[in-house]
């Protein structure tokens, strides 16, 4: 049996918040510029160090983003700046279920405080393998759902060309 240790987010994670970049100030360039919606646009630089795990801090909050590379955290986002003993894959998968939506607060625009949210109490394996095992299993879960919506894609554009020939 996997043994599981109760812990606070702050105390495997470390949440930053993104850094301004204007849509004039953003130099096409190789690394994605994520916001609270995804990916914005490109820049020449980055903030956020491989793998690159976000959340929506303002507008659309707490959905996390992950990106298997460099990226530039925009101010509409929380951004992982620090792992702290797991598998950065584990605690992505984990963020999509603690629906961190719901600590959104604003009265026009909600706002995800990450003070709140490294409050959250969690339960997480203690064996880094487990981790692991765990996080390759989603990982191909979500490489085959990848495929197939590519897959469904074609089918759809074929679909629509034989229609519009």
């Amino acid at each position: 049996m996997k043994k599981y240790k109760k812990v606070k987010l702050i105390d495997i994670i470390e949440f930053q918040r993104g850094k301004d970049l204007t849509k004039e100030n953003m130099k096409n360039g190789k690394y994605p510029v994520v916001g609270s919606n995804g990916i914005i646009g490109y820049h020449n630089k980055f903030t956020t160090e491989k793998p690159s795990i976000t959340i929506g801090r303002s507008g659309n909050v707490g959905r996390p983003f992950i990106y298997d590379g460099k990226s530039w955290s925009h101010n509409t986002t929380l951004y992982i700046k620090k792992f702290k003993s797991i598998n950065p894959y584990y605690i992505y998968y984990l963020l999509k279920n603690l629906h961190l939506e719901e600590y959104g607060g604003g009265s026009t625009v909600p706002t995800l405080n990450r003070n709140d949210i490294h409050q959250q109490k969690v339960y997480i394996p203690e064996d880094l393998r487990y981790q692991n095992e765990v996080s390759n299993f989603f990982i191909s879960i979500d490489k085959k759902i990848n495929l197939n919506n590519k897959i469904n894609d074609n089918l759809d554009y074929l679909s629509y060309s034989e229609m519009v020939a």
